[in-house]
């Protein structure tokens, strides 16, 4: 692992067990990021998931895998945070279920060492790699013919600045094909991480240049917080913290997330 991989498995290593503490991740659905339905709504995973295999990259303490492993599916969780594996890996043994969890970076996972799966995905994690076309290709080729490929990350748009004119609230963006990235600082005011944002036209291409045909798109809104009691808004959304809620009032009108449904074109 190269020195600026190594670099953000540190800055996970270091904040996990205070995001355990801060967010709340379902097990009894499949999430797609924050304040959004999970896929007990959206419907996107395959129709039968007993006996398949899976493959989670940037898995963080694998959620989603032990999900689909409590519906019979044969799941790798993989991160490139050892601590956010032990953490899953705690998860998974409390929840019963068996999951295999592995500390890789999402840059080092091909099919040479990992083989071949029917279904891969990952949920909000892929713009923290410096090169999201070459992760989607190596994954590709990872995915069995007729296999499914999920994907949630963030939404381009969700970059912009909100102002408001004239009494009333609008988004600003300077440049939609070069959305800004998220950068995270140390008390130096060093760089410590960035989350990059893509246009969906390049985010479209990751999949046409990797020979996956993408079935479905979704721009999912946020589900209703204010109708759910505060004390009950971990338990009943997905993914949930309260430092995303602070956005709700947004992001009922520009979209946070974004979902690509894509399928090896092939026969199993």
């Amino acid at each position: 692992m190269d020195k600026q991989l190594q670099k953000i498995g540190a800055y996970w290593d270091s904040i996990s067990d205070i995001y355990m503490d801060a967010v709340s991740i379902t097990t009894n659905d499949f999430h797609y990021g924050p304040l959004v339905y999970g896929d007990s709504k959206l419907r996107l995973l395959p129709s039968d998931l007993v006996g398949i295999s899976c493959l989670e990259i940037g898995a963080g303490a694998g959620q989603n895998s032990i999900y689909l492993a409590k519906q019979g599916a044969s799941c790798l969780a993989t991160d490139i945070s050892n601590k956010q594996i032990m953490h899953g890996s705690e998860l998974a043994k409390a929840e019963k279920v068996d999951v295999e969890f592995k500390c890789v970076a999402m840059e080092d996972i091909n099919l040479e060492s990992y083989g071949m799966f029917d279904f891969i995905h990952s949920s909000y994690a892929i713009t923290f790699t410096e090169d999201p076309s070459e992760v989607v290709a190596n994954l590709s080729r990872m995915l069995k013919p007729g296999g499914v490929f999920l994907l949630s990350t963030g939404h381009p748009l969700f970059t912009g600045e909100w102002l408001e004119i004239d009494g009333d609230n609008g988004l600003f963006l300077t440049n939609y094909f070069e959305p800004v990235p998220d950068i995270r600082y140390d008390e130096n005011d060093n760089e410590r991480i960035r989350s990059n944002f893509y246009s969906i036209n390049d985010m479209s291409n990751w999949f046409y240049n990797a020979g996956l045909m993408i079935e479905r798109v979704l721009e999912p809104e946020p589900i209703n917080i204010n109708e759910i009691p505060e004390a009950e808004r971990r338990e009943k959304i997905p993914y949930y913290s309260n430092g995303w809620a602070e956005y709700y009032e947004q992001l009922k009108f520009v979209p946070a997330i974004i979902v690509f449904k894509c399928r090896k074109l092939g026969v199993l």
